[in-house]
């Protein structure tokens, strides 16, 4: 049902997606993707979705319901860019344009795919997850969750990222926006350059930077890493920047988005004051 684009996270890097209208359903609001604009809404709070249970875990839970440790992982992770809000004094995006940027790089429109989302999301509120289904011409459908995180550049005010299947882990989800930090994303290695999905201390720092620079911080240098990234997992991992002029250590957190059946990202989060 969805398409799969050669080098989404690539070009994910400020490519815009289609606008759509909201429609209400079921007595609460969904965003569906079409081709209109809509007027300016408020936008509801976004709630936080329950995790999914494995078969594993439903196996496992006891009388009461309580799963066992094992928890539904994301089939696929991806972002589609960094973007501005429609005004300065705004920090919120409707559920609208959260399927609006879905649709545009999960659906394919030949087969008259439609993105939905049940919540709008905002910078102040970190750990906000709503949840999305894409909705295939024969009636499919693919979960999808929704998470916003602060801009770390001038130019930009914050980044989507996006979750198919099952939420993200929770420290990675925390990673994202913790009501200080500023962040961005780019791919970890260049179109030539030998890959690998395990990353040693020396080669994270050196992919970081790489990555730092690619979204727009040639300002920071990150110096340390406390221990090996693997680029198939979204565990956080933590690190050590130095700000370039004044010499002030930042701490960062690596956070891999293994986007599947594409070249690897990685979200650098860096601390607020």
């Amino acid at each position: 049902m969805t398409r799969r684009h050669q080098v989404r996270t690539l070009a994910a890097l400020g490519l815009g997606a289609p606008l759509l209208v909201g429609l209400g359903i079921g007595g609460f609001s969904q965003a569906v993707a079409t081709t209109a604009a809509p007027p300016a809404q408020d936008v509801p709070a976004a709630v936080a979705a329950p995790a999914e249970r494995t078969g594993s875990e439903e196996d496992t839970a006891g009388e009461g319901g309580t799963a066992g440790e094992a928890t539904a992982a994301p089939s696929d992770v991806f972002t589609t860019g960094s973007q501005e809000f429609a005004r300065a004094d705004r920090s919120t995006i409707t559920a609208e344009d959260v399927a609006s940027q879905l649709y545009g790089y999960a659906a394919d429109p030949s087969l008259s795919d439609e993105a939905t989302c049940t919540d709008g999301l905002a910078l102040d509120q970190p750990g906000a997850v709503t949840r999305c289904t894409v909705i295939g011409w024969s009636g499919e459908q693919e979960t999808y969750y929704g998470y916003m995180a602060p801009a770390g550049v001038a130019e930009a005010d914050y980044w989507l990222y996006f979750s198919k299947d099952a939420p993200l882990p929770e420290e990675a989800a925390a990673t994202l926006n913790d009501g200080l930090n500023g962040t961005g994303a780019y791919p970890v290695w260049g179109e030539e350059q030998e890959q690998s999905t395990t990353l040693s201390g020396d080669v994270a720092v050196e992919r970081a930077n790489f990555v730092l620079d690619g979204f727009g911080r040639e300002d920071l240098t990150v110096t340390s890493v406390e221990g090996e990234v693997d680029l198939t997992s979204t565990a956080p991992v933590r690190g050590t920047a130095v700000e370039d002029g004044s010499g002030r250590t930042v701490g960062v957190t690596l956070l891999p988005i293994p986007t599947d059946g594409e070249a690897p990202a990685m979200m650098i989060s860096i601390d607020g004051p």
